[in-house]
């Protein structure tokens, strides 16, 4: 019956339906729908995601490392991938573990200091305003994106650096991201055009492989991608080339200077003039690279990785001024499981002690679970709507959970103590009226304090924050009107 009763209650409904589909999703999200991907490789196929290694079962990074050290004294391994089955044997296991890099993904995103990777702490070579550093912030934000890197945690500080974090597998961004992307051509010694005045096109009949070649036992690969000049470049281009002189080269004939492309001052790519461009106002240039691979593949990817550096540097345009790397910090996914193990570990034991506390107190079983089942469904709601919003789960933005459903427990034990004190009196409704505009003012003090934090952006709060506010807005709206009911029926 009051099971029943209870369930008519719009506020018990909705808490319920809630939990429950939240409960699923954090299930499949946390736990089901990881996925480990090669980035790149010398014996796997890059982009294919790993499933088992000698049914070796594989989720995460650290599964993949426990699962090659595991079977390095086996006569061979067979690794089960989305591309297919790899057979291994003991001559490529070095492969395995040196030259190849894998990220996991899924639905959650973790932070550096669980997931792992790299912390890198960046400084520029000239005194910046906060304006031009928040510009530098978003030329190097617009870079990890065009890569679809995710968990990138991002931001500056007041003394002009800047901290990026870069999740496991990502090393070889670093020095794109640390790159300024001054980005200029010349004929000769005439400059024709900059970065600024060039549009790249990356893609279909824009870009493609030229050829590959084998070179003292490696081969080389030549890769290109167009890019569009203004007007005034392509004039500027008309007037250094109009009296160049023609030569012939392997049966075709081109201009006797070529046409140099520099980034960051350093030659990115040189290439040959067609005569037939003398002193035209070309506005579509291919621009070449290449790329040098022990094998044919290897020696493709990089031809193609080397164009799409290039290509993503002038896309998003050049940083301010120069930037140094001060320091690189590493991180392993395996550190970083164990500290989010012993955090989950700190919390159910402090959840079951204050479980123990409340029962002491009341001498009541139903209470204290009453309050254990909303402490761990504000949890549960949280981290959902955390995934949701793609929130990375760091250090910070767990803290800010923890934070908020803990600090909600006064409310409870509020609710609690009137309900006890008042149960079957005529003042009830009276009593807790007044616990709700107490609750009340507590959550927007608690939104008021934090509120600024998630206002100012800064990377390093914002997920303290975040998590922080929809976990009071959780308890608030949902989970403390639920309880008040359930408690008021079946204590």
């Amino acid at each position: 019956m009051v099971s029943i009763k209870l369930l008519k209650n719009w506020r018990v409904l909705i808490f319920f339906i809630i939990v429950i589909s939240s409960t699923i999703f954090f299930i499949y999200s946390f736990f089901f729908s990881n996925k480990v991907k090669v980035l790149s490789s010398n014996v796997l196929k890059p982009g294919a995601y790993i499933y088992s290694i000698n049914d070796c079962s594989i989720k995460s990074e650290e599964q993949f490392y426990f699962c090659v050290y595991r079977n390095l004294n086996s006569s061979y391994m067979i690794i089960k991938t989305s591309s297919g089955i790899f057979y291994l044997q003991p001559s490529d296991y070095q492969y395995l573990l040196n030259n190849t890099s894998i990220i996991r993904e899924g639905l959650v995103s973790f932070g550096i200091e669980i997931g792992g990777g790299y912390r890198v702490l960046m400084n520029s070579t000239e005194p910046l305003s906060q304006q031009l550093l928040s510009v530098a912030v978003q030329v190097i934000q617009n870079r990890l994106d065009s890569y679809g890197v995710k968990s990138i945690q991002l931001y500056s500080t007041k003394e002009g650096y800047i901290i990026v974090d870069l999740p496991y597998g990502n090393k070889d961004l670093i020095d794109i991201i640390s790159q300024q992307g001054t980005f200029y051509a010349k004929v000769g010694d005439t400059t024709v055009f900059n970065g600024s005045e060039v549009k790249p096109l990356m893609g279909g009949q824009y870009s493609g492989l030229l050829g590959c070649s084998p070179s003292a036992g490696k081969y080389i690969c030549r890769y290109y991608f167009t890019l569009i000049l203004s007007q005034e470049a392509a004039e500027r281009f008309a007037k250094a080339t109009e009296n160049l002189s023609v030569i012939f080269i392997g049966g075709g004939s081109y201009l006797n200077e070529s046409i140099t492309f520099y980034l960051d001052n350093k030659n990115v790519s040189s290439l040959l003039i067609s005569a037939s461009l003398k002193g035209k106002p070309e506005q579509q240039v291919m621009i070449e690279v290449s790329g040098i691979g022990d094998t044919l593949s290897q020696a493709q990817q990089m031809a193609y990785k080397e164009a799409k550096n290039l290509y993503i540097i002038l896309q998003n345009g050049q940083l301010p001024s120069k930037f140094n790397i001060v320091e690189i910090t590493q991180i392993s996914p395996a550190i970083g499981y164990s500290v989010l193990k012993y955090i989950l570990i700190a919390v159910i034991i402090a959840m079951f002690a204050l479980v123990a506390v409340i029962y002491y107190s009341y001498r009541n079983i139903k209470a204290a679970l009453l309050i254990l089942l909303v402490i761990v469904s504000e949890f549960i709601i949280t981290s959902s709507i955390g995934v949701l919003i793609k929130q990375t789960f760091d250090l910070a933005a767990i803290l800010g959970i923890i934070l908020g459903v803990f600090t909600g427990l006064d409310d409870q034990i509020v609710a609690l103590d009137e309900i006890v004190k008042n149960k079957g009196h005529d003042e009830l409704e009276k009593k807790i009226s007044k616990v709700m505009f107490i609750i009340l003012t507590a959550i927007l003090l608690e939104f008021l304090a934090i509120f600024p934090l998630f206002i100012a952006g800064l990377g390093l709060y914002k997920g303290f924050a975040v998590m922080a506010i929809i976990t009071i807005m959780i308890g608030y709206f949902i989970t403390r009107p639920a309880f008040i009911e359930i408690a008021r029926n079946i204590l």
